[in-house]
């Protein structure tokens, strides 16, 4: 008897689950969604996750918090483990969809919408929320060109990895052929995802080391790479003023600008992509609208990048 009772209690809880799949929770309280950033050292990571899971909790959701600390093969061990959980709705952010591609197919098969935050369209994604890295690029380059008068020797400091910056760093290239008075002295590309700072500081110390005051400015893909930058020219070049240019945005950037020791950044509103992809889940799955309902029918959404100096800080710094 007990057998079969157990066997009944089965095929009711089975055929629940079909019925709520298939209708989808049935209050914004029963969201469950998982949220992956490449690494949480990453200041514009801990930005994105830190304000997606505090909107996301202020309407009951369940968030599954995920870091997958520099690691590619741990970021698509934790998708498939959110698949698994059967998470209503997954967000990528600063993600390599790309290259965990067979365990986000698993999760587009599967019917779970994947929303990405600067990670680069990939086809079965609902939207990428980004920033046009192209023209942060742009803004960064052109403002050191510009500052510089056209003429001096600059360091540059890349990040491959990463699309958003690789494409910041290509529009670099462009826009120094067309300063043939700028010399790069040296450009170094980041190894290390886990310990970005330690890698950048290495580097630049060596810079510091071989070039001295030749160095007029330094060019860093982002903001936490300019810190490093300017830390090691503030021990090793006390007398020199140097043009520090990066991207994001962050609360220690304006600081840093404030003071000094940074001269301009690229902000990026990593507070609002976290908005926008809320919205989207919460259109999606309490809402119940298709995917071109939910984002308008786009598949890469664009935030503003406003370029901040010592001339137009925020005062409120954000």
């Amino acid at each position: 008897m007990r057998k079969v009772l157990l066997g009944t209690a089965a095929i009711v809880f089975m055929a629940a689950a079909v019925f709520c799949s298939g209708s989808g929770p049935a209050s914004a309280g029963e969201v469950k969604v998982g949220f992956v950033a490449t690494n949480f050292a990453a200041e514009a990571q801990a930005r994105v996750a830190g304000r997606f899971e505090a909107l996301a909790k202020e309407k009951g959701w369940s968030v599954q918090l995920l870091n997958s600390a520099g690691s590619i093969d741990t970021q698509a061990s934790q998708l498939e483990n959110l698949l698994q959980m059967k998470v209503d709705a997954v967000v990528l952010a600063m993600a390599h969809p790309l290259e965990v591609k067979p365990a986000l197919d698993k999760l587009v098969e599967a019917g779970i919408p994947v929303v990405t935050i600067d990670s680069g369209y990939a086809d079965g994604v609902v939207a990428d929320i980004t920033s046009d890295n192209f023209g942060v690029g742009a803004k960064m380059s052109s403002y050191l060109a510009d500052t510089l008068g056209g003429k001096g020797n600059i360091v540059v400091i890349k990040f491959e990895k990463h699309q958003g910056s690789r494409r910041r760093g290509k529009v670099l290239d462009v826009v120094l052929s067309e300063y043939p008075g700028i010399a790069v002295l040296a450009e170094y590309s980041v190894v290390a995802t886990k310990r970005f700072m330690d890698d950048t500081r290495s580097a630049m110390e060596t810079y510091a080391t071989r070039f001295g005051d030749q160095i007029d400015a330094v060019w860093c893909a982002f903001d936490q790479l300019g810190y490093v930058a300017g830390d090691v020219l503030a021990e090793k070049l006390k007398d020199k003023k140097v043009v520090i240019v990066a991207a994001d945005g962050n609360q220690e950037t304006f600081r840093r600008i404030a003071a000094g020791s940074m001269t301009a950044t690229v902000a990026q509103p990593f507070e609002d992509m976290a908005q926008t992809a809320v919205d989207i889940v919460e259109k999606l799955i309490v809402e119940k609208k298709s995917a071109d309902e939910a984002t308008g029918g786009k598949k890469i959404l664009y935030v503003e990048t406003p370029l901040y100096d010592a001339a137009n800080l925020p005062p409120d710094g954000k």
